[in-house]
């Protein structure tokens, strides 16, 4: 790996520094801050400053989003992080002549400063390296950042037990300080918007126009609304508990600390592995989803424990997982677009959402006279619940504007920089990743020279070419080759890996329902996702180009899918020329009938014209028969059909010969005459016809010691007769 130039390498160890000392203020500031404010004013008050700050905060955010979209963060952020270290000195001063009113400006200028300079200094970043420098260098400055965190809340710590609480003010003034020189060291040349890529002059129109983005500014905003219900609640119950500013301060920093320790290991644990299986929509889904549980803890026992657990979960979450999914799902957006669309949604959307939260609060404790906590809790948990529903919409939303924004030019990826699966398939299905590459792994997976990419046809390709630094190989490519590698060893671990298979595996997968070693396993692989890919699973199932021991296994997958297009598609293999596709095909339907009933079903008419062309093929023995019964399922009562096949089978000449009569009675003549001569009777029976309820109750009661034997439609397993039928 190439090694940044030394111009590089000192920005990056500036940024790092620089990461560090917000981070670091950021979580000692808020640990002042609440310390300062509870100790100062009734936790009754709590609500209405959050209010107060969450609409400043929305002014705020307004400035910088405008600011950073017609100056470079170059300027932006040091200007900003020097202007709250003067303010922090102005409030050191102010808390020795007036404390209430320093707790109060102090709140307000820590929830103005501290998403905005946070969300400014990333784009610092993203705008000082390219994208090859900043692929190599990201990981070290969030590592910078972890520590400062880290570092932050165990200040905080040594503050609350040697200094009162507003002299903390004047270390956190340093803090930024310090930090505006490192960010100077860290910025590079100012660069503006590119053209015809300048964002609008609002970015609210261009939410509401876009689903996508509309959909990510509600995510984040319900998000905010429950860490505003679910603060307030920590809060609360830690005034309770503590009295004294120092003791809450200590409180509050050895909590952050700890989150700080979590999150790191979030992230270096589980943040990769999360994007790779999960997708960036399910990384970021995991936030709301602990917050229901979380919450649902918090109504059913609000104490100081539960209410703690719930705000740690949420904060550490969106510190590690749900950051590393959130800020990927903005690589749709052209730059200029980005710069203001993030700003705002980063912190006004954030910011309005604590608004809502802080003004449910204060309307709860209004209008409760007793179980306010309880009630506070269940709403965070339903708030919980619309994000983790929504969440799940923006897998679709950012595929589709990804697809477009490549297609369109407006924004390049590198597939070598891309982590998560989402955006690794999405690039394969636009043609972006590198053909020519895909096409060599393809051909030496096959033992093969590979082919040279762009090389005419004809030309002589048996010169080695130059040697090059070997790329790594994308994931999704190397589980491909596995599969198709023929060794059960790496098939299984494909499967293992891969319990829910992308898309694009699946088409890997199917082939391999040939191999009988692997067969089992393929199935339950493949069960998993069918409602999901029924579309590729029928497709080859009716494709007569396919091997025909793969399409007539293919049926047994669709079994656990109860869809009309999985329903559809057995019906359509139905009129397929190979016996082995018919039957297996009826017994899947047949199964799917028997346990979903009238939602899979065929029209009755349906069923006798297959039988009817059935009767009417040349005869396939006992087979035939089975699979002619096994249709019939689909149109008869099945109890009595099941005593019927097994009569005509057995023994027993009566009855068999009341088989023959509720046969006769159910089935119209042109299908009971030839199926009479299948079952080896010629003769009809005797006497005029019965009711078919007398017959099927004739039949049911003779059939008292008759043994019973899995009916043909449920084959040796169930699903369908015999295994895999030719």
């Amino acid at each position: 790996m190439p090694v940044p130039d030394k111009g590089d390498r000192d920005a990056v160890a500036a940024a790092t520094v620089a990461a560090g000392l917000l981070i670091a203020q950021q979580v000692a500031g808020r640990t002042t801050r609440d310390a300062f404010f509870l100790s100062t004013f009734e936790v009754q008050s709590l609500p209405l400053m959050m209010m107060a700050s969450a609409v400043l905060a929305l002014l705020g955010a307004e400035a910088m989003s405008l600011a950073l979209a017609r100056r470079s963060p170059n300027r932006v952020v040091p200007v900003a992080a020097g202007l709250s270290a003067l303010l922090l000195v102005v409030e050191w001063v102010l808390s020795l002549f007036a404390p209430p009113v320093s707790a109060v400006v102090l709140y307000l200028h820590v929830a103005t400063f501290g998403g905005a300079l946070i969300s400014g200094f990333w784009s610092l970043v993203n705008e000082r390296f390219d994208p090859y420098t900043a692929r190599q260098v990201v990981g070290r400055i969030g590592t910078g950042a972890a520590a400062g965190g880290l570092a932050g809340g165990l200040l905080a710590l040594v503050a609350a037990r040697t200094l009162p609480v507003p002299g903390t003010l004047l270390l956190l003034a340093g803090l930024h300080g310090l930090a505006v020189v490192a960010l100077r060291q860290a910025r590079g040349t100012e660069t503006a918007a590119p053209d015809g890529q300048r964002a609008p002059a609002l970015a609210l129109p261009l939410l509401a126009r876009v689903p996508y983005l509309r959909t990510l500014a509600l995510v984040v905003g319900l998000g905010a609304i429950a860490d505003a219900l679910l603060d307030f609640l920590f809060k609360a119950k830690t005034a309770e508990q503590f009295v004294s500013g120092a003791e809450m301060m200590a409180v509050f920093a050895i909590f952050h600390t700890g989150l700080s320790l979590v999150a790191l290991v979030f992230q270096g644990a589980l943040a990769r592995g999360s994007l790779n299986r999960l997708g960036l929509a399910g990384t970021v889904a995991l936030r709301p989803a602990v917050d229901l549980v979380a919450s649902l803890l918090g109504a059913a026992m609000p104490r100081f424990a539960t209410a703690a657990i719930a705000r740690g979960t949420h904060e550490a979450m969106s510190n590690s997982l749900f950051r590393s999914g959130y800020e990927l799902l903005y690589t749709p957006l052209p730059e200029g677009e980005k710069r203001r669309v993030k700003a705002v949604v980063d912190v006004a959307v954030d910011k309005a959402g604590t608004l809502v939260g802080s003004a449910a609060v204060a309307a709860v404790l209004a209008l409760s006279s007793g179980g306010a906590e309880s009630r506070l809790f269940a709403l965070a948990a339903a708030v919980s619940l619309a994000a983790l529903v929504l969440s799940r919409r923006l897998h679709v939303g950012y595929v589709q504007s990804l697809e477009q924004s490549l297609r369109a030019g407006q924004v390049r990826l590198d597939p070598e920089a891309v982590l998560d699966r989402t955006t690794q398939l999405t690039l394969a299905h636009t043609g972006i990743i590198e053909r020519g590459a895909l096409l060599d792994q393809i051909e030496a997976l096959r033992g093969a020279a590979p082919v040279q990419s762009g090389a005419p046809a004809g030309a002589d390709v048996s010169s080695p070419p130059p040697v090059e630094k070997t790329r790594p190989k994308d994931p999704l490519v190397e589980d491909l080759e596995a599969l198709r590698s023929g060794r059960r060893a790496r098939i299984q671990q494909v499967l293992k890996a891969n319990p829910e298979p992308a898309p694009v595996l699946v088409a890997g997968l199917i082939p391999l329902l040939s191999r009988d070693e692997v067969y089992p396993e393929v199935v339950r692989s493949l069960r998993r996702v069918a409602a999901k890919v029924t579309g590729q699973l029928v497709d080859a199932l009716l494709d007569p180009r396919v091997d025909p021991v793969v399409r007539r296994r293919i049926p047994r997958v669709l079994k656990a899918c109860p869809t009309r297009r999985a329903a559809d598609g057995l019906r359509a293999a139905l009129d397929h020329a190979g016996f082995g596709v018919r039957a297996a095909s009826a017994a899947a339907l047949a199964a799917l009938h028997e346990k979903w009933g009238d939602d899979i079903s065929l029209p009755q008419e349906t069923v006798l014209d297959l039988v009817r062309a059935e009767l009417g093929r040349p005869t396939e023995g006992e087979r035939q028969l089975a699979h002619i019964f096994t249709l019939l399922s689909l149109a008869v009562e099945p109890e009595p059909l099941r005593i019927a096949w097994a009569a005509l089978r057995g023994r027993d000449r009566a009855l068999r010969g009341t088989a023959l009569e509720y046969l006769d009675t159910v089935l119209p003549d042109d299908i009971f005459l030839p199926l009479r001569k299948r079952c080896g009777e010629e003769a009809a029976p005797g006497g005029p016809r019965r009711p078919v309820e007398q017959v099927a109750a004739d039949l049911r009661a003779s059939s008292v010691n008759l043994k019973l034997d899995r009916p043909p439609w449920k084959g040796d397993d169930g699903e369908g007769p015999g295994r895999d039928a030719q």
